[in-house]
């Protein structure tokens, strides 16, 4: 009888440590991804030295922050001694689309971040399409 009571109570006690095993790894998973998820969709916030081939002096290079206020993303350009905010600033996971009203142009730019590199366009009326490249200067973390 003792045996018995021994052998369910270890069938017990090991059906309970597979069980749970796979549940607690799940857990672990799914903390990590949405770890992960919340990284790469903040991946923009922060402080970025840019520069823009081919503009004008003075429009060449500049700074810009990217923030996150309750869900909602913020951007100011500071170039020629000014800064300028971003208007319909729109973020789909490491990318943002913004537009800035440069001496009465609108200027329509769209980057994407890859770890502490920004990339992407500039396209305004009387300069066409330029290409833009910046490294992340401040970070959040």
């Amino acid at each position: 009888m003792k045996n018995s009571i021994k052998k369910i109570a270890g069938f017990l006690l090991m059906t309970f440590a597979l069980v749970s095993t796979p549940l607690s790894m799940s857990a672990n998973v799914q903390n990590n991804a949405s770890e992960t998820m919340l990284k790469a969709k903040d991946a923009l916030v922060g402080g970025w030295e840019y520069t823009v081939a081919g503009a004008p002096e003075g429009y060449n290079k500049g700074f810009m922050m990217i923030v996150n206020q309750d869900g909602v993303y913020k951007v100011q350009v500071q170039i020629n001694g000014g800064a300028i905010n971003g208007e319909n600033v729109v973020v789909k996971g490491n990318k943002v689309t913004f537009t800035v009203t440069v001496e009465g142009e609108t200027v329509t730019v769209a980057l994407e971040a890859k770890g502490s590199k920004i990339t992407g366009t500039s396209v305004s009326p009387s300069n066409g399409t330029m290409n833009i490249s910046g490294i992340k200067t401040i970070s959040p973390e």
